[in-house]
């Protein structure tokens, strides 16, 4: 099986929880970018499988065009104010662990979001 690429964008310690505890996943390879010019590069360049981000580093502005550009890129927006992790589709689920991030990732299906 193939790793799955995941990119983090931001700064905030939450994501460095995040990134750290991904590393161990098997089966998955972590990437971060602390800058949006960084981020950009990385999505062009590596085509990561999910973008994982804290919400309160990106606004709308950025982060809609992404969904729109690469349909099969799963976005996963952190709220550390609610402990939850939103789909930028606007389906949220508890994510209390990293294992819950991970099963999330299981189920995303990119080639499923590429046909539409």
């Amino acid at each position: 099986m193939n790793a799955r690429m995941v990119l983090l964008y931001g700064q905030s310690l939450l994501l460095s929880g995040v990134a750290a505890s991904l590393a161990e996943s098997p089966g998955l390879q972590v990437a971060r970018a602390t800058t949006w010019a960084a981020a950009g590069r990385l999505l062009a360049g590596q085509a990561p499988d999910v973008l994982i981000f804290d919400l309160t580093d990106v606004s709308e502005s950025q982060i809609l065009p992404l969904l729109f550009a690469n349909p099969g890129l799963l976005l996963i927006g952190m709220d550390p104010e609610c402990n939850q992790a939103i789909l930028v589709s606007g389906q949220p689920i508890r994510a209390y662990t990293t294992e819950d991030l991970v099963q999330l990732m299981q189920r995303h299906d990119p080639d499923k979001a590429e046909r539409g």
